[in-house]
């Protein structure tokens, strides 16, 4: 099983529980109450919403489409500080 699958399937399955378990919950808690529609579409809509949310942003996230513009002496400097060689000879 891949990161991502563990990943997408740890917080679908947490708004999942917000999603479907807390309405559920709400139905027992407030059976008397004349607000417990409203508590439960806004469980619902909250959970769908940030669901839908994360899926976009971590979709985005796995293949971007602009990497960083780093420029030529940065890459040299980074080269030369994580692996203590010099990447290529200095144009004087």
């Amino acid at each position: 099983m891949s990161d991502t699958s563990v990943s997408l399937g740890v917080i679908l399955g947490f708004w999942a529980l917000i999603g479907i378990i807390l309405p559920i919950i709400v139905h027992f808690v407030m059976a008397k109450s004349p607000n417990r529609g409203i508590v439960q579409i806004c469980l619902i809509l909250t959970a769908v919403c940030c669901c839908i949310f994360w899926i976009v942003t971590f979709i985005a996230q796995l293949n971007p489409l602009i990497g960083p513009q780093l420029h030529t002496g940065l890459i040299r400097m980074i080269l030369m500080e994580w692996y203590d060689e010099e990447p290529w000879p200095k144009n004087h």
